[in-house]
């Protein structure tokens, strides 16, 4: 199962048939009855039993330098992993496993096949609950699918580990084989899954405008690296299925082996449809007059709504402070207070940057959707997002320059705060339209209800919360 991004189209779940089927690997041997090494002709690969007949080809076990039937075969036309060669009395035994043997003559090697690294432990398949992972068999560099399935949480015993083509696969016993990235040590409690998570949760990739962070995958002993796997663009959604911690970090989980690291995600799930969050109102006029300072005022929204004391001290040091370009590239061009020399606001990167001088949990979701954004403040996370302001003259200025804060929604509709306003009584039509001559459509007052298309028409993109 891959992992599942989440669009404001429901996603169909993907559905895997697994096999009744139980693996039978050789039995169990005394490892004491084992020859020496320097007896053994290392040689690692896979081989084809052949000319074996019905019958198959007897498996012997070595005892006191002879060979005596074990009392089972391996069946014509299988492929099984091979480890070395020995000769006794003029004829050469291949090594199954173990103190496994069958004589040569029905022994086909496969060409180019990797050597394989030995270990052993009891593994366990770490996918999806209710779903499992494909069962493969290996000749030369040539990987084939059984149709048969391991299902999620079975143990099984782990002979070694290859790769091929860069993808590692691990040995549950002759030519049985399963992708490694989804078995982990069974006996490593830094490996046992720490809490599944409710269906319908989610996490929001949250680090940088334009970035993304890694996919990482948990290896057998427990601990982690980063997967061959594209990065997961900021802002997007992915379902989540359960979280671990390894050494001392959180990790959630999007779908078999694949992890993401809590620093960099916003998690969630919505328990009803509507939600109005107690977030504080803050104007840039009153009690400190920046008309061109709705940036560190809607930063000032979230804060407060995260505990932080918003006053007129704040506010006078959050605008004061606010990082300028050019000594900052990401701050912004031109004064607060009288808006000389203006040419943007701060962008989202270096806002979020300045806005963890007091809380580290402000993050950047740039790149969410319009849907995401229902889901982080259905969730109890507060959306700071770069629209229009009702100054503004659409008709010649389409550049998202002024900051406005989502704090509910409800019936298709979110509610917003709106800093350019003196106080939060002010209604539409009382901001920027005498001022234009017109309305714009973007003066709606302090605090009002706007509807998903209006939203859609200002909105692109760049937007901050609170992980709260």
């Amino acid at each position: 199962m891959t992992m599942k991004k989440i669009t404001t189209v429901a996603a169909l779940a993907l559905s895997l048939c697994l096999s009744t089927s139980v693996l039978t690997p050789i039995a169990a041997v005394n490892a004491a009855d084992a020859p020496t090494s320097q007896q053994v002709v290392p040689k690692n690969g896979v081989a084809t039993i052949h000319n074996a007949g019905t019958e198959g080809a007897p498996v012997m076990t070595l005892s006191n330098s002879s060979m005596n039937p074990a009392g089972h075969s391996l069946a014509n036309n299988t492929q099984w992993q091979i480890f070395g060669t020995i000769d006794l009395n003029g004829t050469s035994y291949t090594n199954v496993g173990g103190n496994q043997w069958v004589n040569s003559m029905y022994v086909a090697d496969a060409a180019d096949t990797p050597a394989m690294t030995p270990a052993s432990f009891v593994g366990r398949i770490n996918y999806v609950p209710g779903y499992g992972v494909r069962l493969f068999q290996i000749n030369g560099s040539t990987v084939t699918n059984t149709g048969r399935y391991l299902q999620h949480g079975t143990t099984w015993k782990v002979s070694g580990t290859i790769t091929i083509n860069g993808r590692g696969y691990t040995n549950l016993g002759g030519n049985q084989w399963v992708e490694s990235q989804y078995i982990v040590n069974a006996a490593d409690s830094s490996a046992t899954d720490d809490s599944s998570l409710p269906n319908g949760t989610f996490a929001v990739i949250s680090y940088a405008k334009g970035y993304g962070i890694a996919v990482w995958q948990q290896n057998s002993n427990g601990t982690f690296s980063v997967a061959n796997h594209a990065p997961l663009t900021n802002g997007t959604r992915w379902a989540v299925h359960k979280k671990t911690t390894a050494n001392g970090r959180t990790y959630y989980n999007l779908g078999g082996n694949q992890w993401i690291q809590a620093d960099y995600a916003v998690v969630g799930r919505a328990t009803g449809d509507a939600l109005t969050l107690d977030v504080p109102y803050v104007s840039q006029y009153n009690p400190v007059f920046a008309p061109w300072g709705c940036a560190a005022t809607a930063m000032s929204m979230l804060l407060g709504y995260d505990g932080v004391t918003i006053d007129k001290s704040f506010l006078t040091y959050a605008q004061d402070h606010l990082p300028m370009y050019p000594g900052n590239p990401g701050g912004q061009k031109g004064n607060v207070y009288t808006g000389a020399g203006f040419g943007w606001v701060i962008g989202p990167n270096a806002l979020t940057d300045y806005a963890h001088n007091w809380d580290k949990k402000v993050v950047n979701v740039s790149g969410a959707s319009t849907e995401t954004i229902k889901q982080l403040v259905l969730t109890g996370h507060p959306v700071l997002y770069y629209g229009w302001s009702s100054y503004q003259n659409l008709k010649a200025d389409t550049n998202r320059n002024h900051c406005k804060v989502i704090l509910g929604y409800k019936d298709g509709q979110f509610l917003v705060h709106d800093p350019l306003y003196s106080n939060s009584s002010k209604t539409a039509g009382q901001g920027g339209t005498k001022e234009l001559g017109y309305n714009n459509g973007y003066d709606q007052g302090a605090i009002y209800w706007s509807t998903m298309s209006k939203f859609n028409a200002e909105y692109n993109g760049q937007a901050l919360s609170v992980n709260r």
